[in-house]
Parts: C-alpha cells; sequence; structure tokens
C-alpha cells in the first residue's frame, strides 16, 4: 500500500522549497522529493532579479537576513543592455528589500537552492527524500499516486515543480514548441575582465544572435557565469550551431573577446532548455498544480525564471490553504491559474513584446542611445523595469514613437 500524503511536492528547486516554507504550520503532511543529491548544480545564468528579492522579503525577514549572509553571493546594482550597434545602457535600480543590501544578486544554483532546501529541512514537519525520480503518476477522483525509483506515494494533491522535462505537464499535455522555447548555453570562467562598477549583469544582444543574446554576468571569487540563449526556432530554421556560436563570441568578438585574453573556462559549456511563458498554458487541474519551469513561467526577453519560481510556489501555497482540503478538484483549484497570471501575467506579456522588438534592432539601438542622451527616459526604463504597474508602457505604440523622429 503506497504511503499517503496530504500534499506531494516533486522537485526541490526554488519552486518546490518555497511552496513548501509557504506550507509550514498549515498542519498539512507533506512530503518534498527531488531526483538529484542536495547541493547539486542546475544549469542556469545564476542571476536573482528583484523578483527574487520580493519572495525572499515574502518568506520573512529571517530568511532575507541569512541569504544576505551567504559567502559566495554578489550583490548587483543593475543591468547593463548592450544594443546590436555595441552601444551600452546601464541601468542601475534602486529599490532594496528588507533586511537585503541591493536591489538584485548573482549566485550559483548550486549554493541558492541548497541555501532553499536547508531552510526547508532546518525548519522541520516536511519529509524531504533526495535520490527519487517520478516516473509517472495516476490520478483518480481521490488521490494521485506517483510511481518513482523508490516506490509509490499517493497524496492528495500533487504540487509539480519538476522543471522544464516535468513529467506531469506531459501528462497535463504540455509539448515542446520551439516558437516559445529558447535553447542556452552556460559555462563558467574565472578572470574575465572589465565589468562595470555596481557587479552588473551584462546581457549582449548581438546581431547575429537575435532573438537572443549574449550574457556575462560577474560571481564571487572572479569567477564569471558567461552563456548564450536563442529562441529554438531561430537555431532550426538558421542551423546554428550553439557552441561554436558561443565560442566564436568568446574569441572573435571585436569588443567582448579582449576580456577574455587571460580568462580561464572552468568547464565545458553545459546546455539547456527553456520553456518560455509567451504563451499562457492551464497552469492546474484535478488535483495537480504546475509551478516554475514545469508551468512555463520563464522570461520570454531575459530568461529569468527563478523569482517567477519561486511567486508560483507561494501562489500554489496560498490556493491549497484558501480551499477545503476535500476539495482539490479541477474547478476549485482554477483560483490558482486567476492568482499567477493576475500576478505575473503582464510582465510576461511585456517581456514577449520585447523578445519580438529585437526583430527590429534599429528600433532598439535607437532606444539605447536616446536613454543615454535623456535623463528623463533613462529614468523611465529604470521604472519599467522595476516597476511592475509601469511595465505596461512597453505595450503603447506612443513609447516607440519617441524614438523614430
Amino acid at each position: 500500500m503506497a504511503l499517503h500524503y496530504d500534499i506531494l511536492i516533486a522537485g526541490a528547486g526554488p519552486a518546490g522549497t518555497t511552496a513548501a516554507l509557504h506550507l509550514l504550520g498549515s498542519g498539512l503532511q507533506i512530503l518534498l522529493l527531488d531526483k538529484a543529491v542536495f547541493p547539486r548544480d542546475k544549469i542556469c545564468g545564476d542571476a536573482l532579479s528583484g523578483n527574487v528579492c520580493f519572495e525572499l522579503e515574502k518568506l520573512g525577514l529571517h530568511y532575507t537576513f541569512k541569504f544576505d549572509q551567504l559567502p559566495r553571493v554578489l550583490p548587483t546594482q543593475g543591468i547593463r543592455f548592450v544594443s546590436p550597434q555595441g552601444k551600452a545602457l546601464d541601468i542601475r535600480l534602486k529599490k532594496t528589500r528588507k533586511a537585503l543590501h541591493a536591489p538584485g544578486y548573482i549566485a550559483s544554483r548550486v549554493d541558492f537552492d541548497y541555501f532553499l532546501w536547508q531552510q526547508v529541512k532546518q525548519a522541520g514537519h516536511v519529509e524531504m527524500l533526495e535520490e527519487t525520480t517520478v516516473l509517472k503518476a495516476d490520478f483518480f477522483p481521490d488521490k494521485v499516486n506517483v510511481f518513482t525509483n523508490r516506490g509509490v506515494f499517493s497524496a492528495s494533491l500533487v504540487i509539480a515543480a519538476d522543471g522544464a522535462h516535468s513529467v506531469f505537464a506531459k501528462q497535463l499535455g504540455y509539448k515542446l514548441d520551439k516558437k516559445h522555447h529558447s535553447a542556452g548555453l552556460r559555462q563558467y570562467y574565472e578572470g574575465v575582465t572589465g565589468f562595470a562598477e555596481g557587479s552588473l549583469i551584462e546581457l549582449h544582444f548581438i546581431q547575429n544572435i537575435l532573438p537572443g543574446y549574449f550574457w556575462i554576468f560577474p560571481m564571487t571569487g572572479g569567477r564569471a557565469n558567461v552563456g548564450i540563449g536563442m529562441l529554438s526556432e531561430a537555431i532550426s530554421k538558421q542551423k546554428i550551431n550553439l557552441k561554436q556560436t558561443l565560442q566564436n563570441i568568446i574569441q572573435r568578438h571585436p569588443t567582448i573577446s579582449s576580456r577574455f585574453k587571460n580568462a580561464k573556462a572552468l568547464e565545458e559549456p553545459k546546455g539547456y532548455g527553456l520553456p518560455l511563458g509567451s504563451r499562457r498554458l492551464p497552469a492546474s487541474s484535478h488535483r495537480l498544480l504546475l509551478t516554475g519551469d514545469a508551468a512555463s513561467l520563464i522570461d520570454p526577453f531575459t530568461g529569468e525564471g527563478i523569482g517567477y519560481a519561486m511567486t508560483s510556489g507561494r501562489l500554489a501555497a496560498e490556493t491549497i490553504k484558501s480551499i477545503n482540503i476535500n476539495d482539490y478538484s479541477e474547478d476549485s483549484l482554477k483560483n490558482y491559474d486567476r492568482l499567477l497570471w493576475s500576478k505575473i501575467g503582464t510582465e510576461l506579456s511585456t517581456s514577449y513584446q520585447l523578445q519580438k522588438l529585437l526583430s527590429y534592432p534599429w528600433l532598439f539601438n535607437r532606444v539605447v542611445n536616446k536613454a543615454n542622451r535623456q535623463e528623463a527616459l533613462h529614468e523611465l526604463i529604470r521604472q519599467m523595469i522595476e516597476e511592475p504597474d509601469r511595465k505596461k508602457a512597453w505595450y503603447n505604440p506612443l513609447f516607440y514613437l519617441r524614438f523614430i523622429f
């Protein structure tokens, strides 16, 4: 007979651990499982945005304070956008959350995910299993049976936080669509030079990799996270070798290559896929809530997904606490979708529009050039990045007319 839990959380990345932490004190029997052993690596850009800082604050000052004290976490003051023309626009953010000392941070997923895992473990009240791989799940009117390499577990509800290749998302009908999917490569380096004051993360929108970008993120200990991300549809159509393109930029780009003159690669390039949030898919079903990458909640413009993963984990927990434990029906759980899209729908839709903007590199160039000349415009862009309510301005064609004339 399968062991039964009220809630089974499949996946202990930021989405799953955030859900578990928000469910503490609910009185529910919770199982959190993951296929890996912590600490473990996760291929990622490692940038922790203002969204991540907001979600840490929502967990409580106890967590934000402990996070800020981690030794391998680098504060960052903002973002450097480099246009196809090669002009840099530095956006220094201002909003800092309680108990934190910067608007954003850079930390390897080995460290950040292990930090969240430890918080769940130290809090107690949640059963945790490592080296437990989900194979399939059977949904019944009154329960879900989850089959793993360590046996069968039964639950009243599953929170799927099992990543881009989610077993549960596939059962819900998710399929890879190259128009809404990005492929990426990450490679750690040491000795990269030329970073801006304030440890700005850098997004380089190079002509021949649009819609996509090359990134360089500074890290502690003289390291850097270097990588490239491109829309999968563009890679297929243009028959691009992403690994070769990455090396060509590092070795031959007129302004970037000199920064790698004395740099040393710490690993071979590692690839991963990003299901983008550029289409609105169902995130709930009977006795099931999808979170994070499993729900395709990745920013189509920047590739950022950690903050959205944590938001979805929090909203999944809030949904569970707001309804009757005996009613995890599809209709009852629809409120999760409404909550989720009311919180992040505008941001993801706006980012999709910005991704489309990359089809017009001349306009992107003009935005950067004009924002560098006009302080008021520069400040408006900062606010549009930092304030969710102002992001709708990216939709307005009048915003772009000022750059054309």
